[in-house]
């Protein structure tokens, strides 16, 4: 490229427009980035000197290559050497490099070809011939990486093409709360999706993460009800200086400065492009309230105006895909132009037709200078799929629905026919957008998971056996693009193979889980593996019912409305219960299961280990201690309640009492609980729970302070 050496161009991210035409500069920038990745753990293979320079040198590509040597190139590189362009026709690669990202490895005589679809399937290749050389990157920073030491370094003997099987894979975020680390470990296990709220969104571009923006506050964002109106109304006095107002006045709704303050606001303006709900217009705040009214055109146009400004030229004009979000579980306008639309499903999907359509249009002008598509929810109120025939032209391409099972339970696969309380309706609405006919909506599947939602705050929730289960079910249905909201980025712990079997499997729906895992408690734990591979079993069957104690018919929510009973679901009992359907985890086998896991933890803790092991043990025991603390905290304070309830005060106080030393480590942990999204964070373990005033007003009742 226009650099003057590779170690020049892998760091030249900030002087490249990646939204531009320039492929060479930017092939320049990844692949050397690529080469100097290789030549790292090159060098940790064979403990070479890395700052020795003649230990696996890096050079620009030139017409004669050393006659010992591996080229890194894609097939977007104009004027490849002829020895380049001999093996690329020689294997077929146009034809078989036919997916962005994808790569093949190619050995040939004494060199060794590592040749991408694109800049990222180069990078992705290199990660790959490291991995075939026992290099791993479980977990983020030094902690998680795996370095075996090789007497000799061989070359694979054949050729390797490899695509991803799904083509987006990653975590929804929206705020910046990322770091360098994360990064470099989610392209090193081939993971592409990321918010455009990261500052340095070039280095994201350079390691070929895909940036996203959007949720649900687009109407907040560009037609909030309080914000002033921009333009001049043709019925009010003192906004002169502006431009005419473009869009129509509904007189008969039209009430001006009712607040008196001098200015219109959007709602004051024009009241009629908000919804109408029981004769009224109503607005929305933030992500919570009533939706525009729809079928009104200037409101849409109004709303695509501002958005396209923002793709073209503000904070988000990084952005590839838009998530275009209705109002969180929000009411839809029930006005006469409104209900002919059809379902809020049928309404979302022709604003999402105009929204993509107005993108479609700015980027024909030269507005917008990449191609954006437009990812939809399938959720809640659009659960159900469209009744009515799209525009012809509707954008199948670029239009694309997010399935979110957000009321999901994690004891049972989603398909299971057993889980009637939870999964089976879940399942059924998934079948309508992929099964049922008349089968109105053709396009693409993006699937949202909720592996760390919100109420969950970041517990040691392990799901090896629903990913190796599920993932493969959604691709099985067609599904290609998949994320899972509020990862966390920070003290891991056992969470960390969570993120590494979600990438494998996005990568490849027929990865052996179970050979996987006998492969990371080896390298990760050393002689401790067979004992950590029970912990995590453990772990994994006492924490899955976690949706049940807070989040989906949840034990708080019981507790919180004094219900007189706690547990309302065959999931989730105090004792050991097994009814013929919906058979789950009950909280005393939860308790029984963590204890299990606190006796492995403490044997093998006990062990002399090295720094590094020590560090990984040390995030172990800090999630376990977190886990063991809330099933505990549950188990006995719901004990106390019961026993309040029926009168046996002094059991009532041994139960709260047992409780008291568990309460004080979750009121205590206040780090892990700050590793994810400010929806999953909170100020401590304890508030966490969803029920401390409950407790707090328990303990008073009963005469006892936990924190004496």
């Amino acid at each position: 490229g226009r650099f003057n050496s590779p170690e020049e161009a892998a760091i030249a991210e900030h002087k490249i427009d990646w939204s531009g035409t320039d492929v060479v500069s930017k092939n320049a920038c990844t692949e050397s980035y690529g080469a100097q990745e290789l030549r790292c753990f090159l060098c940790k293979l064979s403990e070479s000197d890395t700052n020795n320079s003649s230990n696996f040198k890096i050079v620009p590509l030139k017409i004669k290559l050393p006659s010992k040597s591996i080229i890194l190139c894609n097939l977007s590189q104009p004027n490849l050497s002829r020895q380049i362009e001999k093996i690329i026709k020689k294997n077929g690669l146009r034809n078989k490099l036919n997916e962005a990202e994808s790569f093949a490895i190619i050995p040939e005589g004494r060199k060794l070809f590592i040749i991408g679809k694109d800049r990222t399937g180069t990078l992705y290749g290199v990660y790959d011939l490291l991995e075939s050389f026992g290099v791993r990157w479980y977990e983020p920073g030094k902690i998680g990486e795996v370095v075996p030491i090789v007497k000799q370094i061989a070359m694979p003997g054949e050729m390797i093409v490899q695509s991803s099987k799904f083509l987006t894979r990653g975590f929804w975020a929206w705020e910046d709360r990322g770091n360098r680390d994360f990064y470099i470990w989610m392209a090193r296990n081939r993971l592409n999706f990321w918010t455009v709220a990261e500052p340095d969104r070039d280095f994201l571009r350079k390691i070929g993460i895909q940036l996203t923006v959007g949720g649900h506050l687009h109407f907040d964002r560009f037609l909030n009800p309080d914000d002033e109106y921009p333009f001049n109304h043709p019925k009010f006095v003192g906004d002169e200086n502006r431009s005419d107002d473009p869009y129509k006045t509904n007189s008969n709704e039209y009430v001006g400065d009712v607040n008196g303050d001098g200015k219109l606001t959007y709602f004051e303006a024009h009241p009629e492009w908000y919804g109408l709900v029981d004769g009224k217009r109503r607005i929305f705040k933030g992500d919570f309230g009533t939706n525009i009214c729809t079928s009104n055109q200037d409101v849409v146009t109004e709303l695509c105006r501002k958005l396209v400004n923002e793709l073209a030229g503000g904070e988000w004009r990084d952005a590839s895909t838009l998530n275009f979000w209705p109002i969180d579980d929000g009411d839809w306008c029930e006005c006469e132009n409104c209900k002919p639309l059809g379902t809020p499903t049928d309404r979302l999907l022709l604003l999402v037709h105009q929204v993509r359509s107005a993108i479609a249009e700015a980027t024909k002008s030269g507005r917008i200078n990449r191609n954006i598509k437009v990812i939809f929810p399938i959720y809640n109120e659009t659960l159900t799929p469209p009744t009515k025939a799209l525009p012809d032209n509707f954008d199948y391409d670029n239009c694309i629905g997010t399935f979110f099972p957000i009321r999901r339970c994690y004891v049972h696969f989603l398909d299971d026919t057993c889980c009637t309380e939870f999964n089976t309706s879940i399942w059924n609405d998934f079948l309508g957008w992929t099964k049922q006919e008349p089968k109105y909506y053709q396009g693409q599947l993006f699937i949202g998971e909720y592996f760390n939602v919100s109420k969950i705050k970041s517990l040691p929730v392990l799901y090896s056996k629903i990913m190796e289960h599920d993932i493969p079910l959604y691709y099985k249905y067609g599904a290609r693009h998949i994320h899972y909201m509020h990862t966390y980025t920070d003290l891991f712990g056992m969470k960390r193979i969570n993120n590494y079997i979600f990438a494998k499997l996005l990568w490849n729906t027929q990865t052996d889980v179970q050979a996987l895992l006998d492969e990371y408690f080896v390298d990760f734990y050393g002689n401790a593996a067979e004992k950590m591979a029970r912990l995590y079993d453990r772990l994994e069957y006492g924490m899955s019912s976690v949706k049940q104690w807070r989040h989906t018919k949840p034990l708080t929510g019981q507790i919180s409305s004094d219900s007189d009973t706690l547990f309302n679901s065959e999931h989730l009992k105090l004792k050991e219960f097994h009814p013929e359907k919906n058979d789950g985890v009950d909280l005393e086998e939860s308790v029984l299961a963590l204890e299990e896991c606190r006796q492995i933890m403490d044997e093998v803790k006990a062990q002399e280990w090295s720094d590094l092991m020590k560090q990984r043990l040390f995030e172990d025991d800090k999630n376990l201690r977190y886990g063991e603390n809330t099933v505990n905290f549950y188990y006995y304070f719901v004990q106390a309640i019961m026993a309040k309830k029926d009168g046996n005060i002094k059991q009532a106080k041994e139960f709260y009492k047992n409780s008291i030393p568990f309460a004080r480590g979750l009121k205590a942990e206040k780090e892990i609980v700050q590793t994810s999204s400010s929806h999953a964070n909170i100020e401590d373990g304890l508030k966490a729970t969803r029920v401390e005033k409950n407790y707090l007003e328990l303990g008073e009742k009963l005469g006892l302070d936990y924190n004496k």
